[in-house]
Formats: C-alpha cells, structure tokens, sequence
C-alpha cells in the first residue's frame, strides 16, 4: 500500500503563490489604463468611441479572470485547510 502525502506546507505556498500574481496582475492593469489613456488623446470621433468599447471590454474580460482565479484560489485555501483539519483528525485516532 502506498503512503498519501498531502505536503501542506508546499500546497499553501502554490496557493499563496497564486494571490501574489493576481496582486501584480492588478498593479499591470493600471499599465494597460495609461495606454488607453494615452490612446484616447490620439484619436477623435468613431476612433474614439471604439477605443473606449475596448478598453471596458478588455477592463471587464480582466475583471472575470481575475475574479475567476481569486475565487479558485480562495476554495483552493478552503479545500487545503479542510484536508489538513481532516489529516490531524485522523491522525489523532492512532
């Protein structure tokens, strides 16, 4: 029979790992408004209106990734602190 190990330790730290991108992908996004920004002084009338189309397009795709992952990071978290408490519990019986 073959041993389970969970490497909690390791797993947390993907995990954490995970919300530390996030955090820089939120700090690149502040990036992408300023070349919008900058883009919007170039161009004037259906240019205009278009860029502006697509940069809330870009900001609300960016918004459901980013939610998307940090949810998928926090049941991650969830999951990982459950199984360890059930780990310990177990553990606990011998």
């Amino acid at each position: 029979m073959s041993e389970i190990h969970y490497n909690f330790g390791q797993n947390f730290t993907s995990l954490e790992d995970v919300s530390s991108n996030v955090q820089t992908i939120q700090g690149i996004r502040a990036d992408i408004a300023t070349i919008f920004n900058t883009l919007a002084t170039v161009y004037e009338g259906e240019g205009s209106i278009a860029l502006n189309q697509a940069q809330i397009k870009v900001s609300e795709m960016m918004d459901e990734a980013l939610n998307n992952v940090a949810n998928a990071q926090g049941q991650a978290m969830d999951q990982q602190a459950a199984m360890q408490a059930m780990d310990r519990a177990n553990a606990a019986q011998f």
